[in-house]
């Protein structure tokens, strides 16, 4: 059905019974510019009282193969008794027309305005980019106005929800109920199943229809992955049918399934990586290395159990498992129930935290606010003894950890980092044999040597942040203060900025930094992203950087300050530790985490590039290597095959592409409470983690994962994830950094605090989305805020 937008209105409005659909006329554009007084009389005249909209209606909005929706000018809140008013806004409308040229076919809708809407917005029939069978619906439940989606107003927080097609029973909210109900009646009296809708719902959640559109881009669909669609959904829907229930020898009577608590994959890997980088993340981190690292530091571990399940080629930490190693080993078991059961039920609850469960949801260490924390997360869940065995025993486990003591120890992890690192020299220097059978020994050596105790510095770095922010809780120091401790520390990104520069003035051989720094790539586990080494235009990618180098600020106690943390360590009964090892623990924590990641990125990059390198030695390009699982690649090298070990990889690499493409589209929530989620996915609106107290205001520019050739400075830059392969961007004075993953002591916070860049680090898929379609942004850290500068 090719109808015009007022024309379709004018069909359904007899026809409808659940969709409500204000009172409306509308003419062709000719009429008007013919004879407006008689258009103008025939307004007044339907129209007695109240206030209307004026809509566009033009001959090319909507096609039936393309459509300039969007383009054309409404005017809200015309008073329906002012004639002189209502002919300027049909000129506004028709001058929008003009733009294109008025076509005779043109028309304009006046329309009632609706003033009780408590929800509004735009519904898609199907994924407007994939084709896949979902109801998005993207409303604004918050401002009470009509327009705010299709205006894409930036003041309000317009969220999304994806109701797979075949699932409107699982729903549990009425209004969308309700809503999606007409939506299916309007699918059958159009005969169209591929409708974009435009609706408010009033305060008896009555359904109004503004507007009914076909979609026009289905010919940018993959049909064959629509096909494969429902099957990929069931197939999660198996898979994590039983994962919700008590598992033995795991505390807690249930899990959620996240993709940013503690090891936050998607930040690292994306939401959809291939299946190289996602089995490497996997194989090196969260099969076992995490469980290993927390062992050494004294936690409880769940044995055997993988920290990360994949769910239509999605990677998800399950959270009750992270919990679980955040408990102090000797924690009785009652107690260890109780603490996973409230934590997951906190995060249930706020969903937001999902990105901060360390510092929001989980208390996993010692810090000098544990009581007001312990009451406030835990409140009734334990008895007061409880309380006081679980503080007792977290103390200890912290204490013996920032003292130095155990398997755990930052500077026992360093040692093994410092090995691996001389092993990098090691294979830098020789003659680099590309044997798949060198990936065993590659591999081993980066787990024991690099990952797990990275996961170990990782862990410190929560430590040492939680202990910091505890001493602002408790007014020992300011935000100002806190600010300026994270920016003294000095990482090695501190030294890649410096050196960088020294790189473009010619005072560092290009031999000389490449050595260093030529393993970084932006998209660490991703063998399709060049290395540094491997790019021509390093140099001149980056010319625009200030020459001045970074240099720290030693920052030091006051005496006054140190006495505070020496009687709130005495108080404790840490009388062994001052304020002097709690800020070198602090500074040593940040320092740690980063030389450890830099150090391990550098074998995991000299594993890809083997990988590509043997790869192109049998016929086989990195993007082909990209979709080969590491395991495959492993079993290949101990056990033959009947075909060629071209013939075989080509045919598993085909494979895995084909069936990393049937999930495509698949949409799943962000954090999965139960097996509703898989076909009901909603995306709550994230609180970004903001990074420093400044306010600024300038043009955006968004990077995917190469280094841009555009010049960044004064800029404020958008990036999806984090790693250190983009640690280049801060050699360009940049004016803010924006990212859609990452948490509180992720990344690329600790670069912004390290170098006083304002920051929204983990803003999630909503705002991030809407700040990467703006041409400038105000960026306010103090008050949370991030606008759209008009």
């Amino acid at each position: 059905m090719n109808l015009s937008k007022a024309k379709s209105l004018d069909y359904v409005k007899t026809r409808v019974n659940l969709f409500r659909i204000p009172d409306f006329i509308y003419f062709d554009v000719t009429s008007f510019i013919d004879d407006p007084e008689s258009i103008l009389e025939m307004i007044l005249k339907h129209f007695h009282e109240g206030f209307l909209i004026i809509r566009s209606s033009a001959a090319d909005e909507d096609g039936a193969l393309n459509s300039s929706a969007g383009e054309y000018e409404s005017v809200l809140n015309v008073p329906a008794d002012k004639k002189d008013l209502i002919k300027k806004a049909i000129e506004v409308v028709l001058s929008s027309y003009e733009i294109k040229g008025i076509n005779k076919n043109d028309e304009i809708i006046i329309q009632k305005m609706i003033t009780n809407s408590m929800m509004s917005g735009v519904i898609f029939t199907y994924d407007l980019n994939t084709g896949a069978p979902y109801y998005v619906v993207n409303y604004d439940d918050e401002s009470g106005l009509t327009d705010t989606v299709t205006s894409g107003n930036g003041e309000y927080a317009n969220r999304t929800l994806y109701v797979h097609r075949n699932s409107i029973k699982s729903m549990r909210s009425d209004r969308f109920k309700k809503l999606l109900a007409s939506v299916q009646e309007l699918e059958e009296i159009m005969n169209d199943k591929f409708l974009d809708i435009e609706f408010a719902i009033d305060k008896n959640l009555t359904p109004i229809l503004f507007q009914v559109r076909a979609i026009t881009n289905q010919a940018n669909w993959l049909s064959d992955d629509r096909k494969n669609f429902d099957s990929v959904l069931n197939g999660v829907k198996l898979f994590i049918a039983n994962r919700f229930n008590k598992i033995s020898g795991v505390f807690g009577k249930t899990t959620i399934f996240g993709q940013m608590p503690d090891w936050n994959p998607v930040e690292m890997i994306g939401t959809r990586p291939r299946v190289l980088a996602l089995s490497l993340y996997q194989k090196l981190i969260t099969d076992s290395a995490w469980s290993v690292a927390r062992k050494q530091m004294g936690y409880k571990i769940p044995t055997g159990q993988p920290l990360m399940v994949v769910l239509a080629a999605q990677p998800f930490i399950d959270v009750r498992l992270s919990f679980n190693s955040f408990l102090p080993r000797k924690l009785p078991s009652n107690i260890s129930n109780k603490l996973i059961d409230c934590w997951v039920d906190r995060l249930q609850l706020f969903p937001e935290f999902h990105d901060k469960v360390e510092f929001e949801v989980a208390i996993t260490s010692f810090c000098f606010d544990v009581d007001n924390r312990i009451n406030d997360i835990i409140g009734n869940t334990l008895t007061l003894s409880e309380k006081k065995l679980f503080k007792k025993l977290l103390s200890a486990q912290t204490m013996d950890l920032i003292k130095g003591n155990g398997s755990g120890s930052l500077h026992k992890a360093l040692e093994k980092i410092d090995s691996l690192d001389k092993i990098n020299f090691e294979y830098r220097e020789s003659s680099k044999q590309y044997d798949l059978i060198n990936l065993f020994a590659m591999i081993e050596n980066c787990i024991n040597l690099g990952t797990v105790p990275f996961s170990i510095l990782a862990r410190h770095g929560f430590i040492g942040r939680a202990i910091l922010l505890s001493l602002k809780a408790k007014g020992v120091i300011s935000d100002a203060e806190v600010g300026q401790i994270q920016s003294s520390v000095q990482t090695v990104a501190s030294d890649l900025v410096n050196d960088m520069k020294s790189f473009q003035l010619g005072n560092l051989s290009n031999k000389d930094f490449m050595s260093k720094y030529g393993h970084l790539r932006p998209g660490t586990y991703d063998i399709t992203s060049q290395r540094y080494d491997q790019m021509t235009d390093l140099v001149g990618s980056i010319k625009d950087s200030n020459e001045t180098q970074l240099k720290s600020t030693k920052f030091k106690f006051s005496s006054l300050q140190s006495n505070k943390i020496n009687a709130l360590l005495k108080k404790e009964g840490f009388e062994e530790i001052d304020s002097t090892q709690i800020l070198n623990y602090i500074h040593n924590s940040i320092e740690g985490r980063e030389y450890g990641k830099f150090v391990f990125t550098n074998t995991l990059s000299n594993i890809l590039e083997l990988i590509a390198k043997f790869g192109s030695n049998i016929g086989l390009n990195r993007n082909e290597m990209s979709n080969i699982p590491i395991e495959v690649l492993l079993q290949s090298a101990k056990s033959s095959n009947k075909d060629t070990m071209e013939v075989f990889l080509k045919a598993v690499s085909m494979k895995e592409q084909e069936s990393h493409s049937s999930s495509y589209g698949v949409r799943l929530p962000q954090l999965l409470f139960d097996e509703a989620g898989v076909h009901v996915v909603p995306f709550q609106v994230s609180h970004p983690n903001f990074i420093t107290d400044k306010i600024i205001s300038a043009k955006c520019i968004s990077l995917k994962g190469q280094i841009s050739e555009v010049l960044l400075s004064g800029k404020i830059v958008l990036i999806e994830g984090a790693d250190p392969g983009f640690d280049w961007i801060f050699t360009q004075n940049i004016a803010g950094l924006i990212t859609k993953y990452g948490g509180a002591n992720s990344h690329m916070a600790i670069r912004c605090a390290e170098f006083g860049i304002p920051a929204a680090i983990g803003c999630g898929e909503q705002i991030f989305d809407r700040a990467i379609n703006s041409n400038k942004l105000n960026l306010d850290c103090l008050a949370g805020i991030i606008n759209r500068v008009h």
